[in-house]
């Protein structure tokens, strides 16, 4: 079994220790986070936890960029699609990344 690149294993775990279940404080957290989602390629992580962490940046950029009147990006798709998620998806998602990340951790145990 191929084990997730070691820059998976440092960086899901900086992500996950700037994360909360905090009802009031998930949306939050999870926006400050945001760059994350774009760093982290699938590619790096082994191929049984590559899947899980696909899915979760499609969940996470599904509603696509904010475009202004003139078409013009004015917030990013993850952004955007974390601002219309309510506090329980927030939630929901930060805890399939922390899970993502124990098992991470695993493979390098």
């Amino acid at each position: 079994m191929n084990k997730s690149n070691i820059f998976v294993h440092i960086e899901l775990s900086k992500l996950v220790a700037n994360l909360t279940t905090n009802i009031l404080l998930s949306k939050e957290y999870l926006k400050s986070q945001a760059g994350y989602f774009n760093i982290i390629p699938p590619k790096y992580f082994s191929d049984a936890l590559s899947p899980e962490w696909q899915s979760i940046i499609e969940v996470i950029k599904h509603k696509g960029p904010k475009l202004d009147e003139s078409g013009r990006i004015v917030s990013n798709a993850v952004l955007n699609t974390i601002e219309q998620m309510s506090s329980e998806e927030c939630i929901a998602l930060a805890m399939r990344i922390i899970s993502l990340r124990d098992k991470v951790m695993q493979e390098f145990e």
